[in-house]
């Protein structure tokens, strides 16, 4: 696999959750695909558990893999505080080894807002999807969340610095989020800069910084990635409520199946 990649994360990771632990509005997407199709569940790019710690709440086996240490470190921690570290497992490696993770095969991949996005070549995005075809059993489903990436969407990352968010902490400090992300259309990428700026309640002033690169996927060359990875059925959506897709959806789901349903 190559030498590994440094771990944007690793700074971060308890700062990540200020802003994504609160966001719920994709876990009854998850929960109602859990319910129809039944665990083992593998989560790719699990993070700090924000959304397998819930589906371990609701008694289903969850799967957990990520790049990052640090964040996997918060996920069991998340997962021992809800009272689930028996029902979930959380392994350090890359998605495209999903079907080398212990415990398969699994009923449901999933992988959350904007997860494949950070496999940043086109040969490996169709390696991860791939490799969790392989992980699927027979009945076994796929659901992803990306940013639809529109042109609207693709103007704003012109290297300007954002101001995206501020916290007050319970010890009196404060956290203020800023980002600058730069979009490079030949290699449908975006570099991504954050910055937090973390206020003591004396004055100080300390500043976390860390960068990482996404690689969008169209529709259309997501659709292609599904066929030539082996999926048998699939269909786009533009939101967790599985709205129909369309030119102005901001998100795109896709739920695809490992072989064709029975009607």
């Amino acid at each position: 696999m190559g030498e590994k990649a440094p771990d944007a994360y690793a700074e971060i990771a308890a700062l990540y959750d200020l802003e994504h632990a609160p966001f719920e509005a994709d876990l009854d997407l998850y929960r109602n695909v859990a319910e129809a199709v039944g665990d083992p569940i593998l989560e790719l790019g699990c993070g700090s558990g924000r959304v397998l710690v819930p589906l371990a709440e609701l008694g289903f086996r969850v799967t957990g893999l990520d790049r990052s240490l640090a964040m996997l470190t918060r996920a069991a921690e998340a997962a021992a505080s809800a009272g689930v570290a028996e029902r979930v497992t959380l392994i350090e490696g890359a998605m495209e080894e999903a079907d080398a993770t212990a415990g398969g095969p699994f009923g449901l991949v999933l992988a959350p807002l904007n997860g494949l996005l950070h496999v940043v070549t086109a040969a490996g995005q169709r390696a991860a999807l791939a490799s969790a075809r392989r992980a699927l059993d027979p009945r076994g489903q796929l659901v992803l969340d990306v940013f639809n990436p529109t042109p609207e969407a693709l103007r704003a990352f012109d290297g300007t610095v954002v101001a995206e968010g501020s916290w007050n902490l319970p010890d009196g400090s404060q956290v203020d989020k800023f980002s600058s992300r730069r979009h490079h259309a030949t290699e449908q990428r975006i570099e991504t800069d954050l910055w937090y700026d973390l206020l003591a309640p004396d004055g100080g002033l300390r500043r976390v910084r860390t960068s990482y690169p996404l690689r969008y996927l169209h529709p259309s060359e997501m659709e292609l990635l599904l066929e030539l990875t082996g999926y048998a059925e699939w269909a786009l959506y533009g939101g967790y409520e599985l709205e129909p897709f369309d030119d102005s959806s901001d998100r795109l789901v896709v739920l695809a199946e490992a072989t064709p349903s029975r009607r």
